[in-house]
């Protein structure tokens, strides 16, 4: 009885987006891990794709809500920041496009041709997605998310007006930049002394909403 009590506790702090958000992320990793476990990856890494062109009109829809390595950066970020533990800074020499691009790419192409396995006698297994689980448990989030991450690639294509990245309000906003210390992917930038959240870097996690005190970011 206790725990159904903390569990309705727990839902009444909940918005209904929150709420599916966390049972659609939970759900991703119990796929992932079936398809994996079964050698069914080249379906799995098709509906990763076919999301990530969802973000040509919603964001980074697949990162907020689809994706296994945001829902484990998710439950492995709440540990780290319960334990007080920080993971290492992304090098510079990472940010710079001519290294993180031809990476993107790379593991993009290995995604296609895993792909192309179901109808080509082609052999390929899968250990370069899982690398990804490493990189988040050791690295700041925004490595795999900005830069390393072969579906990012697809999301940058040009989108149009992305219906679900949060917005702020620089009318109530005070700068008190929480929300910009807080975004796993340093999504929120300054512009004219005005913050915003870059779509091409918003994965739809919500946390600046979570975190600002006064309301000023809203869906």
């Amino acid at each position: 009885m206790e725990i159904f009590i903390f569990c309705l506790l727990i839902l009444e702090n909940m918005s209904i987006r929150r709420i599916i958000q966390t049972l659609t992320l939970a759900i991703s990793i119990i796929a992932f891990i079936f398809f994996v476990k079964n050698k069914k990856e080249s379906i799995l890494l098709i509906w990763m794709l076919s999301f990530s062109f969802a973000s040509i009109i919603f964001g980074k829809l697949f990162c907020g809500y689809f994706c296994p390595f945001h829902a484990f950066d998710k439950a492995w970020g709440y540990l780290l920041n319960k334990l007080k533990i920080n993971r290492i800074k992304t090098p510079e020499l990472l940010k710079r496009k001519y290294i993180s691009f031809p990476i993107s790419f790379i593991l993009l192409s290995l995604v296609v041709i895993k792909i192309a396995s179901l109808s080509l006698p082609i052999k390929l297994k899968i250990p370069f997605l899982i690398a990804a689980f490493p990189i988040l448990a050791i690295f700041a989030p925004d490595l795999w998310h900005n830069y390393l991450c072969p579906f990012g690639l697809v999301m940058k294509l040009p989108s149009l007006r992305r219906i679900l990245i949060p917005k702020i309000d620089n009318s109530t906003c005070t700068n008190c930049n929480i929300c910009k210390k807080t975004c796993p992917t340093g999504a929120i930038e300054l512009n004219n002394k005005n913050l915003y959240i870059n779509g091409n870097k918003c994965i739809l996690c919500y946390q600046c909403e979570k975190e600002c005190k006064i309301d000023s970011i809203k869906i």
